[in-house]
């Protein structure tokens, strides 16, 4: 009997507790054509998530979740650091030790902000009534920090994490975002890692 596979997340945002399970379960069903499930994520905020004991704590919860089965663990933070610019350099800094659990765990740094995926396929998030008919992706959605405020002034209303999140992630083109985020196409292959895992 095929066992699906199961992703359990780490994420520093209210927001993204619900964001993060419509992210993965696209990715995994327009990229892969599989399903996914997706355990209850674990929210560590930014100033824990920086200390590495409160990560691999973190991590050590939500590997049983995955154990014995296909799937792992995704950290998935922003890269807002001052002293760490480089989305990869960081991932390598944060990663637990190869050894601290029997399942794959996968790094992902969003590049500043989750919200730059949004603006890297502003487009398609046009449908959501609170989106300007005319928002458009910025020439390097990555290019600098402050993607909410950029978001935020392609739309009618404030942007707000627990509201707006979960649906642009369900609305967002995630081929435009690939596209033209490198750190999204990171989030992607990280998605795919996990899923066509084997259980250990």
């Amino acid at each position: 009997m095929n066992v699906s596979p199961v992703v359990a997340p780490i994420v520093e945002g209210h927001g993204e507790v619900q964001a993060v399970r419509q992210l993965v379960t696209r990715i995994a069903a327009e990229h892969l054509n599989t399903w996914v499930e997706v355990a209850q994520p674990f929210r560590l905020d930014a100033g824990k998530m920086r200390k590495p004991d409160e990560l691999a704590k973190a991590v050590r919860l939500q590997a049983v979740r995955a154990q014995g089965r296909p799937g792992g663990v995704l950290i998935l933070r922003d890269g807002d650091d001052s002293d760490v610019n480089c989305p990869v350099a960081l991932a390598r800094l944060i990663a637990p030790a190869p050894t601290l659990v029997p399942v794959p765990v996968e790094v992902v740094i969003a590049r500043h902000e989750y919200e730059a995926w949004f603006l890297a396929a502003a487009e398609s998030l046009r449908d959501h009534p609170a989106v300007r008919d005319d928002a458009a992706t910025p020439p390097e959605p990555e290019a600098r920090r402050g993607a909410k405020s950029q978001l935020q002034a392609m739309m009618h209303e404030s942007y707000k994490e627990t509201l707006h999140q979960a649906r642009f992630s369900s609305l967002m083109d995630l081929a435009a975002a690939a596209d033209r985020s490198r750190s999204f196409r990171r989030m992607v292959h990280a998605v795919e890692n996990l899923v066509t895992s084997r259980p250990v």
